[in-house]
């Protein structure tokens, strides 16, 4: 991933925002002094309503998975960035309910605060009611599937009441916001609108294109006790797979008795010169245990590519690989992309394990090493080599313990292109390390996150 590419898309999310803040401060700030509760409230209520507008959008952008955003940032950071500007979104609004609850009540009383917060005789009032409440029950729908597990076919629908709230939260701030039509202000409701609606139409002419491959099961290959690789093959065309980069991911519905299941994200492991899809796969939880019991004919929902992870790879001039357990998966797609075009980039490869048996690939890894500009080093950590190490031919070493200071000192140096991918707390302890040794902030490291 580019780190500029994810600055600039920070900075243009700010951009609406920090400019609505300015124009409230400008109109606001002068008068603070002479402002009583009431108007003190509403003010503050409107800044937040305002700005919640545009995380709202930005969630559109988010969940519609669009294409511009996702070529630059990756749909990992998309999702991980989706979920907490969720609760800070609806946060926001709550604040802007209570804080305009508190302007009535300090006008009139509890009876206005009341009768302004249940009112149905004016419109744009109610379709802003709506709108929270709509907002409310996505957020819980998708909290119930995360925290109680609800099938997805059930919660997800529900989840969709979200793309209709926005259109009523664009009336509500629009008629009903006392500034929201001022100039400047009313030049970002329309931007925001126009974003909106691209980001709404663009997933709804994915859905009716149809972006999800068929695919069918072709061959289950046990890889270690615990990990096999699935080979699927399109039954109708590729799609946008067929012009997948090595490295990237796809998203994975199972056949379930009402369609399809919610969909998990698995590496491509196979370099895009395949014909067939190849996922390898680790045994972690009920849906990879379903994977590991799939039959050949079994049909497979595909939909991607996705993801940025090794986007920049051709340009470094040295590749530092650093990966734990089924980690693996993004290196052996880049690995045999090399193999199969005989343009390698020269690369060092740490690659951790518990024991020898969970190795994945081991023996094509010590062919590479062979054919290819790559030395690959496996770091074991419950491996005890009584017998001394294994002799796996040249390129290839073999460590006990963990990845620490000084295997990466001994192994790689500053000046190459780092990247990382395996376990979130393995992932935090490696970076640790690498800037201890090499001064280099976990900025400048690329890595592949675990987001599902």
């Amino acid at each position: 991933m580019d780190g500029r590419a994810v600055i600039i898309f920070t900075a243009l999310g700010a951009l609406l925002p920090l400019l609505l803040i300015g124009s409230w401060a400008a109109s606001i700030l002068p008068h603070m002094g002479t402002m009583g509760i009431a108007h003190g409230a509403a003010a503050l209520s409107s800044i937040l309503a305002q700005n919640a507008l545009v995380f709202l959008v930005v969630l559109v952008v988010l969940g519609s998975r669009t294409r511009v955003v996702e070529r630059f940032v990756g749909l990992d950071r998309m999702i991980r960035t989706h979920r907490p500007l969720a609760l800070i979104s609806l946060g926001m609004l709550l604040c802007h309910v209570a804080l305009q609850a508190l302007r009535f009540y300090v006008l009139g009383g509890k009876d206005l605060a009341l009768s302004a917060l249940v009112t149905t005789t004016v419109w744009e009032m109610t379709v802003g009611r709506m709108s929270l409440l709509m907002l409310i029950l996505a957020a819980m729908a998708a909290l119930s599937g995360k925290i109680l597990h609800v099938p997805f076919s059930l919660w997800k629908p529900l989840h969709g009441l979200a793309y209709g709230a926005v259109p009523l939260a664009f009336a509500h701030s629009l008629f009903r916001g006392t500034t929201m039509g001022e100039g400047l202000r009313f030049g970002v409701w329309l931007i925001l609108l126009a974003v909106f609606l691209g980001g709404s139409l663009g997933r709804l002419v994915k859905v009716l294109r149809g972006s999800r491959i068929l695919c069918q099961v072709e061959q289950i290959v046990p890889e270690t006790h615990d990990t096999v690789s699935l080979l699927l093959r399109p039954l109708k065309g590729s799609g946008k797979l067929v012009s997948r980069r090595a490295g990237q991911f796809a998203l994975l519905r199972l056949a379930t008795k009402r369609g399809f299941s919610e969909p998990h994200p698995f590496t491509i492991s196979g370099p895009p010169e395949d014909q067939v899809l190849r996922f390898t796969i680790k045994r972690t939880g009920p849906f990879t245990q379903r994977i590991h019991g799939l039959s050949s004919g079994d049909q497979i929902l595909c939909e991607g590519p996705f993801g940025v992870f090794l986007a920049d790879v051709t340009n470094r001039s040295s590749l530092a690989l650093i990966a734990g357990g089924v980690g693996i998966t993004p290196f052996l797609s880049m690995l045999r992309h090399f193999q199969a075009t005989g343009r390698a980039v020269p690369a060092v490869l740490l690659y951790a394990n518990k024991t020898l048996k969970d190795i994945i690939a081991r023996e094509e890894l010590s062919a590479m090493a062979q054919n290819m500009p790559l030395h690959v080093v496996h770091v074991l950590s419950r491996e005890t080599f009584p017998n001394g190490y294994p002799k796996d031919g040249p390129g290839v070493s073999f460590l006990q313990g963990h990845i620490t200071a000084e295997i990466l000192k001994s192994h790689l140096r500053a000046d190459q292109g780092f990247y990382l991918c395996g376990p979130p707390a393995m992932q935090q302890a490696v970076l640790k390390e690498i800037r201890a040794v090499f001064g280099l902030k976990p900025s400048s490291v690329s890595r592949e996150l675990f987001f599902w």
